[in-house]
């Protein structure tokens, strides 16, 4: 049964200006992380010297990879929320935000009782080579702040999900620009008291996770049926919910593990902390700039979901035409003016030691960014037209081939060679197929979402 086409105008009305909204305080978010970003590296690589920084990466990667543990239910979460805010029912959302809570919860201890024995059982050069059996001293106290830390984040990185299935994404990125003017004061301060690489750790994410803990305390005070409480814990709920975080986890947190973390890992083992640091730059630049097209991605998909929950086909594909338009405009003008600029821009920021970058690998570096927007812009709307399954599937395939060829390339040819080869199997793997799959969930008139208030009903079990 295909449902009643809604094009009520207050529906669309309101999508438009959360995502609106959400864009201008974004940009507000994601230009204070991108100067924080700017500002912090060059001056923690002349406080820390570049082996020093490359051992602050290796931290950052390893830390990294304990964040991609989780299980990503973020999708789940939202959808449901859109639903049940669509059909007023608290009760619903009493349910998702308890189940998601404490589910969340318990998954960060089991993982920091296990990440726990691994720091004290295992010796860090046999996890990092042998280049790092000196720098035990300087890693291990970093690794276990940043431990700490991460595991807070499994926890409290839900509200943003929340606020994302609530169409309230314009609060996550307010906090999230306190959190950047946070971060700045406290790297300040180590730097010139505190210049030690755990500290840098601590100023860096320790204010992530101050920013979200009062995101969380406002989102608990403005929205009281998503404060969690375990007598509205459901089983069947955590069912659909572990279920669908764990394709979502295989399509989008896979792939960050092998692009970012082994990757990071291989270089670090072929070259050691310089070639780290390097690496750890191209990786910087990544997020950075990818913070400015997720400006417009992180709204529209949940707005998506929640139109074909509505069954208003049109406005989700002018919100999809509007998303492709303005990522793709932006992945090629970037990797442009690296090409161009990089060397020159490198030297000023980064200082003499990366002055010398060749631009055949800045070259290589903005072909790989492209074709990672692409791949997130299509990443985000096969999420928000509901197609987790089918993408984790594409996602899994793309990533085997991505590991296989960045072991190759980078014994053959290097970074770049690297860099080039895994941009190649993107656009020929999830580049080519996904599209056509948005297209085919955007052209799908949609049952409304089910309603988890009756678990039986919504084919989650009794």
């Amino acid at each position: 049964m295909q449902a009643t086409v809604s094009t009520d105008p207050s529906h669309a009305a309101r999508r438009d200006r959360s995502i609106k909204l959400a864009v201008v305080t974004s940009f507000v978010s994601k230009a204070g992380t991108a100067l924080f970003q700017l500002l912090s590296i060059p001056v923690a690589i002349r406080v820390l010297g570049r082996e020093e920084f490359g051992l602050y990466t290796t931290v950052n990667f390893t830390l990294a990879t304990v964040a991609l543990l989780q299980v990503g239910i973020g999708p789940a979460l939202a959808h449901g929320l859109s639903g049940a805010k669509a059909r007023g029912n608290e009760g619903e959302s009493r349910r998702l935000a308890s189940t998601a809570f404490f589910m969340m919860l318990g998954m960060a201890l089991i993982a920091g009782i296990l990440l726990s024995a691994v720091l004290l059982s295992v010796p860090l050069p046999s996890l990092f080579g042998s280049e790092f059996a000196m720098k035990e001293g300087v890693l291990r106290p970093a690794l276990w702040t940043g431990l700490g830390l991460f595991l807070l984040l499994f926890v409290l990185n839900l509200t943003d999900r929340v606020r994302e299935g609530l169409l309230e994404a314009s609060s996550n990125n307010l906090w999230g620009a306190c959190g950047n003017v946070i971060a700045a004061i406290a790297v300040g301060v180590g730097v010139f008291f505190v210049p030690q690489v755990w500290f840098l750790v601590l100023a860096v994410h320790g204010s992530m996770v101050l920013a979200k803990l009062f995101n969380t305390i406002s989102l608990w005070k403005k929205h009281p049926d998503t404060r969690p409480a375990w007598t509205c814990f459901q089983w069947p709920v955590a069912k659909h919910l572990f279920t669908d975080g764990l394709a979502f986890s295989a399509c989008t947190l896979v792939a960050g593990i092998v692009e970012y973390n082994i990757a990071g890992w291989l270089v670090g083992r072929s070259g050691g902390p310089s070639a780290t640091a390097m690496y750890g730059v191209f990786v910087s630049l990544t997020i950075m700039q990818l913070g400015f097209v997720m400006m417009l991605s992180t709204p529209t998909w949940p707005a998506v979901a929640e139109a074909l929950a509505r069954a208003d086909v049109p406005w989700a594909k002018r919100a999809a035409r509007r998303l492709y338009l303005y990522g793709s405009g932006f992945a090629l003008c970037s990797a442009a003016g690296l090409i161009l600029l990089g060397p020159w821009a490198f030297s000023i920021w980064l200082g003499k030691e990366f002055a010398d970058t060749p631009r055949t690998l800045l070259a290589c570096y903005g072909a790989y960014f492209v074709a990672h927007v692409w791949r997130h812009l299509n990443h985000a709307l096969m999420i928000g037209t509901g197609q987790v399954g089918r993408l984790a599937r594409v996602q899994f395939v793309e990533s085997a081939l991505v590991a296989i060829v960045a072991v190759l390339a980078l014994k053959w040819g290097g970074i770049g060679t690297m860099l080039l080869s895994m941009a190649s199997v993107m656009v020929a793997v999830t580049g080519c197929s996904l599209p056509r799959l948005v297209a085919h969930g955007l052209r799908l008139q949609r049952e409304p979402a089910p309603d988890l208030a009756e678990p039986a009903k919504a084919g989650y079990g009794g």
